[in-house]
């Protein structure tokens, strides 16, 4: 018998630099008949939320929908089997799962791609705008298929699943945007953006450990049995999803607006939800501190700790098993949800009064919010990224 070594990091790392190149390539794949002078650009934080979803600079190509419509579906699906109970979820398998997500991602993608064909200019000597409007849209959301596709490959073969694509969209955008401007030139961005770096670091790898006494342990080791909760529980997730459901009250908001054209009330409402307003900004900012208290409880369902604590006779140090354990649970993940969420939107808003106040760019005026997700998702690949190297370190008999 032999050792047999395992190499999975290494398959993984390059699956998941294959699946950054291929979308890489399709980026810059032009729709048809679209004028080049649809830049995604902005101003606002409408720059961050199009640098996580396609990148700055990328609205005239297939890929100009980018991860919005995996994100917003596997938020969706995310939430509708949270709400089921243990027993209801242990019968939903990966590929019933997979199906729900691909049916929400193509009726999203087909939403969003119908709306965005109607934002564009065209070239007029290209054609009848009806059919450059449905070669657009058709182009994007065949795009938006493909990045879908490639979340879900790089989930089952390679590593960080849509993390890698978020990553590509917001470095290559920074690399194009922040040629002209230095942080010395602006303390407050400059002092911002270190505190958001040390606070998501703090947040994502520091952790609340609540011991736990097991009726099945009994030796030395038994006073380090503990329920560990994150800090920041859902690390920048609520983020990152709140600026793709953001789109969902302004995509609402719009087509009220179009449908009622007479309602100024309306009118005025449509108006104002955009990240570059007031409104638009504190919805956005609301957003963040629901989905995180909502991802905590639903994701990490501490009521479900609590009944599964009781029924294997295992409890909290200090708390009966029942119902205490379960308030107390609810109130820890409660807490630290509300606190990272609050933390999060105080940083966007930082960065929202910085970019509002037209004294300093854009690019700038975001880079605090924008590295709080940068410092998630690497954060979170290394972590992957270890388990993968502890696992490549065993050897195996044949």
């Amino acid at each position: 018998m032999g050792l047999q070594r395992t190499h999975e990091l290494r398959k993984r790392t390059l699956f998941a630099l294959l699946v950054v190149v291929i979308y890489m390539l399709c980026r810059s794949i032009s729709l048809y008949g679209v004028s080049m002078d649809n830049s995604a650009g902005g101003s606002g934080s409408q720059y961050f939320l199009t640098m996580l979803l396609s990148g700055s600079h990328d609205r005239a190509t297939v890929m100009a929908l980018g991860i919005a419509p995996y994100i917003n579906a596997s938020l969706l699906v995310q939430i509708v089997f949270a709400f089921k109970n243990a027993a209801s979820r242990a019968k939903v398998s990966k590929l019933e799962s997979d199906r729900w997500m691909l049916a929400v991602s193509v009726l999203i993608s087909l939403a969003m791609a119908a709306f965005q064909s109607f934002e564009f200019e065209y070239v007029p000597s290209a054609g009848p705008i009806w059919a450059l409007r449905l070669l657009a849209a058709l182009g994007m959301f065949a795009g938006a298929m493909l990045t879908s596709f490639l979340c879900s490959m790089n989930e089952k073969h390679g590593i960080g699943t849509s993390m890698p694509i978020i990553l590509t969209n917001i470095l290559t955008s920074l690399f194009q945007s922040l040629g002209s401007s230095h942080f010395i030139e602006y303390p407050a961005v400059l002092v911002l953006w270190i505190a958001a770096v040390a606070g998501t670091i703090a947040m994502e790898n520091s952790f609340v450990k609540i011991p736990l006494q097991r009726v099945s342990i009994h030796n030395i080791h038994a006073d380090q049995n503990y329920l560990a909760y994150k800090r920041a529980p859902m690390g920048m997730m609520p983020v990152m999803f709140a600026s793709s459901a953001f789109l969902v009250p302004a995509f609402v908001m719009r087509m009220l607006s179009e449908l009622f054209p007479q309602n100024a009330g309306l009118a005025a409402a449509a108006d104002g939800m955009s990240l570059m307003r007031p409104l638009g900004a504190c919805v956005y900012l609301v957003l963040i501190v629901v989905l995180s208290v909502g991802f905590s409880l639903l994701m990490l369902n501490p009521k479900e700790t609590a009944h599964q604590l009781q029924r294997s006779g295992d409890s909290v140090v200090g708390i009966y098993a029942g119902r205490q354990t379960e308030r107390y649970l609810v109130h820890t993940v409660l807490v630290l949800s509300l606190l990272s969420g609050f933390l999060q939107a105080a940083c966007m808003a930082g960065s929202l009064a910085l970019s509002f106040s037209s004294l300093v760019p854009v690019s700038l005026a975001m880079m605090p919010a924008t590295m709080m997700v940068v410092v998630s998702i690497v954060c979170s690949l290394c972590r992957e990224i270890a388990s993968y190297r502890r696992y490549d370190a065993y050897r195996f008999f044949m």
